[in-house]
This record gives C-alpha cells, structure tokens and sequence, in this order.
C-alpha cells in the first residue's frame, strides 16, 4: 500500500468517525452527492479525491475524471481550513480552490464543524 492510499484510508475513516456522530454532516455529504472534491498536498506530491453521498464520504487515492472543485495546498493549510480558518486559508494563498467554489465552500463548512477530538 502506497502512501497516498493509507492516507486516504485513514481520512476516508476519521470522517466515517465524525459523520456517524452528527446528522447534520451527513446532510451535507448528501448534499454534494456526484461532486468530486480533489485535494492536492503540495510539498508531499499526493493527491486525493473525495467523493461524498447520502452514505459519507469515500476518499479516494485515484480518480480519472474530472473534479469538481480543486483544492490545492499544504498539509497545514489544509489543517487551518479544516478548523475553521477558511478566510486565512484561502486569502493568505495557503489553500486554492479553483472550480465549483459553492462545493468547495460546502466541503470546508463541513469539515470546520467536524469535532475533531
């Protein structure tokens, strides 16, 4: 197993973790069903596309369609979107998004309410 799919593997499980714990966010994910979210992590040369439905959310280590919305950035930028910091995030250039900018909003509101303890 590559890096790329144990770290999707292991993403793809703390969401499934959080997700089972509030319905709310599982609206969300149903909400963006049929979009594709890819995430680029400069600096490590991954990348992981997140596919969300009614059931969660699969991540993937491999996807050869086009996304819908593209986030690009650092691992800590992305850790600073995550909790909540969009407006640095994404004003300071430490996470670009270029696409669907709505999915992309939706996906950051849905990870900046994840309870992440």
């Amino acid at each position: 197993m590559n890096a790329a799919t144990s770290l999707a593997a292991a993403l793809e499980r703390a969401l499934e973790l959080y997700l089972k714990q509030d319905p709310q966010a599982m609206q969300q994910c149903s909400a963006m069903e049929g979009k594709i979210i890819g995430l680029e992590l400069t600096g490590l040369g991954l990348s992981l596309y997140c596919l969300p439905d009614s059931d969660g959310i699969q991540v993937a280590s491999h996807y050869e369609g086009d996304v819908d919305t593209l986030l690009t950035g650092s691992p800590f930028g992305f850790a600073r979107l995550a909790l909540g910091s969009r407006e640095d995030a994404l004003f300071q250039g430490a996470v670009e998004i270029r696409g669907d900018t709505e999915t992309g909003q939706q996906f950051q509101d849905l990870l900046a309410n994840a309870d992440w303890d």
